[in-house]
């Protein structure tokens, strides 16, 4: 992974092409988690949330309903790809760049982590809204809560 962030940071067509990249899914994310609020109510998805408690989580998959648990899963899709890759590329090699004009060791690989958490939240509630009304284990409701705190 550093290696791509090394590439990344040291093209400026391949970092102005990963920034495009993570405008376009920022447009694309804000659009659709408008369209799943605006539409189907319940107020931001719980990716937005800062730690999930396991009740909140399911009413607001109980709130937006079937087609909002629909809408919520194609927005899942697009938060895996490109949006994730991109920001972790983006702003790994900005980070990686910053480090190297400040003489600091490098943490760019801390997008990585903050992905893998993004991954596993993701991953967890997208399967949460695909079996509701059943309730997945609390245990994996409060991984998932974890990882979304690392992300953030």
């Amino acid at each position: 992974m550093t290696k791509l962030l090394k590439t990344v940071a040291d093209s400026k067509p391949l970092l102005i092409a990963a920034g495009l990249t993570e405008v376009i899914s920022v447009g694309v994310m804000i659009r659709r988690i408008g369209y799943l609020k605006s539409t189907f109510g319940g107020g931001n998805p719980p990716d937005l949330w800062f730690g999930i408690p396991e009740e909140k989580l399911y009413n607001y998959l109980d709130v937006i309903g079937n087609g909002g648990r629909v809408a919520y899963r194609k927005m899942n899709s697009w938060d895996f790809f490109p949006y994730m890759p991109a920001y972790m590329i983006f702003y790994g090699a900005l980070l990686l760049i910053q480090c190297r004009s400040a003489h600091a060791s490098d943490i760019s690989w801390l997008f990585l982590i903050a992905m893998i958490g993004d991954i596993i939240e993701t991953g967890t509630f997208n399967f949460a809204a695909n079996q509701f009304p059943l309730h997945i284990g609390s245990t994996i409701v409060r991984v998932a809560s974890i990882a979304n705190e690392l992300k953030w």
